[in-house]
C-alpha cells in the first residue's frame, strides 16, 4: 500500500436549541491540523449556539366554560403578578394536547411521558416549552371541589420555591401561553399545565 489516507469530514455548525440566555454569546472554536500527501491542512471550527427566536405575539383563545380551567389559569396568574410576571394567555391548542396529557398521565402513571414523547410536533407550541403535571397517581378529592384540588397542587408547586422545577415554570416570564389539561378518574384530579413561549 503506497499511502493511506484518513478521511475527516468538518461541517460548520451552528446549533439551534433551546438553551440559557448567555449561551448563543459564547461559541466554542476548535482548530484541527491534519497532514495530507500534499502538505498540511489547518481546519478551524467554530461552533455556536444560538436561542431561537419567540414567535411572534398573539392574542389569547377565548377561555372555555370549564370553570375548573378559568380557575386554573387565574390562579397561575395570580402567582405570576406577585413576580411581576406577564399573565398567562389561555391557549387551546397547547391546553388540547395538555389534556392528553392528563389522560396518558391517568393511565400510564408516568410523569411527564406524553410531553417529552410528543411536544416536539404539537402545535400551538413556541420555540421554548415546559410541563407540570400534578400527582401522578391523581390528586385525591377535597371537601369542597376540583378548586380545591387545584389549589393545593398549585401550592405544593409554589412552595418548591425559585429553582423548583414547577415553581420555575409558573412564574418564568419567557413563558406567555399556558394550556390546562383537567380530568377527573374517580374523583381523582390528574392536572398538567403546559407552558409556551
Amino acid at each position: 500500500m503506497r499511502g493511506a489516507y484518513r478521511l475527516l469530514l468538518v461541517s460548520p455548525a451552528i446549533v439551534v436549541a433551546c438553551a440559557a440566555a448567555d449561551a448563543g454569546e459564547n461559541g466554542h472554536t476548535r482548530t484541527i491540523v491534519e497532514q495530507t500527501p500534499t502538505g498540511t491542512r489547518t481546519l478551524v471550527i467554530t461552533t455556536r449556539t444560538i436561542e431561537a427566536p419567540p414567535p411572534p405575539p398573539r392574542p389569547a383563545d377565548p377561555m372555555p366554560a370549564d370553570p375548573l380551567v378559568r380557575f386554573n389559569v387565574a390562579r397561575l396568574n395570580q402567582y405570576r403578578a406577585q413576580v411581576a410576571a406577564a399573565p398567562l394567555l389561555y391557549d387551546a391548542k397547547i391546553s388540547a394536547f395538555a389534556h392528553e396529557g392528563s389522560r396518558q398521565l391517568s393511565q400510564d402513571h408516568v410523569p411527564h411521558a406524553h410531553f417529552e414523547a410528543h411536544v416536539q410536533k404539537a402545535p400551538g407550541f413556541g420555540s421554548h416549552s415546559a410541563e407540570n403535571q400534578g400527582d401522578p397517581h391523581g390528586v385525591p378529592p377535597q371537601a369542597g371541589n376540583g378548586k380545591a384540588q387545584i389549589d393545593a397542587m398549585l401550592q405544593m408547586m409554589m412552595a418548591e420555591g425559585s429553582g423548583g422545577g414547577h415553581h420555575d415554570n409558573i412564574v418564568n416570564p419567557r413563558y406567555r401561553r399556558v394550556g390546562i389539561g383537567v380530568l377527573f378518574v374517580g374523583g381523582a384530579l390528574y392536572l398538567t399545565n403546559d407552558f409556551s413561549d
